[in-house]
């Protein structure tokens, strides 16, 4: 059994010295952020289309991603582009899209809050490997708090206890 979460953060700059002379003046200040990675691998005990029935469902996406389902939406999987779910995570609610999707292998959602203050996308890979399969999680969000270091120790807590429900999730 093989657990790995790592942490990366990257610092966001942005540049108004491409905006043109006319349209400074309406320009914001410059805002640095940071872009957090935590990325996860997991050596799972079953077959890949165990897995990825787990993972597009909606059940297994909030166990691994730690979204709340908005009872009223009845979407319950992801199985094609443009596929949406209602959601809720630590007090924002909004959207979760399917921007890309390989069947059996790919899924990248990416997290639309209804208030658009931060970006956020989810990529899981999956492949087989010999009697199981290989389990690779990415969660890519941007944080422009003071606290941001803070919070990806917090969220990458919160990913490790999620890795592993959604193990159980999966081998079950």
């Amino acid at each position: 059994m093989t657990n790995r979460v790592t942490v990366r953060a990257l610092l966001i700059l942005g540049s108004a010295m491409a905006v043109a002379p006319a349209a400074r003046a309406a320009v914001q200040p410059v805002k640095k952020g940071a872009l957090i990675t935590i990325a996860a691998h997991l050596d799972l005990k079953a077959a890949p289309a165990k897995v990825w029935a787990a993972a597009a469902s909606a059940e297994g996406f909030y166990a691994l991603t730690g979204f709340k389902p908005d009872a009223a939406d009845k979407a319950r999987s992801f199985t094609k582009l443009g596929d949406s779910i209602g959601a809720s995570i630590w007090g924002d609610t909004g959207r979760l899209v399917v921007t890309s999707l390989t069947p059996g292998k790919e899924l990248r959602v990416t997290w639309e809050p209804a208030n658009a203050s931060y970006l956020c996308a989810k990529r899981i890979i999956i492949a087989a490997a010999g009697t199981g399969t290989s389990f690779d999680y990415w969660d890519r969000y941007t944080d422009d708090q003071p606290s941001a270091d803070e919070t990806a120790k917090k969220v990458h807590d919160e990913s490790a206890k999620a890795l592993e429900a959604f193990r159980a999730l999966a081998e079950k």
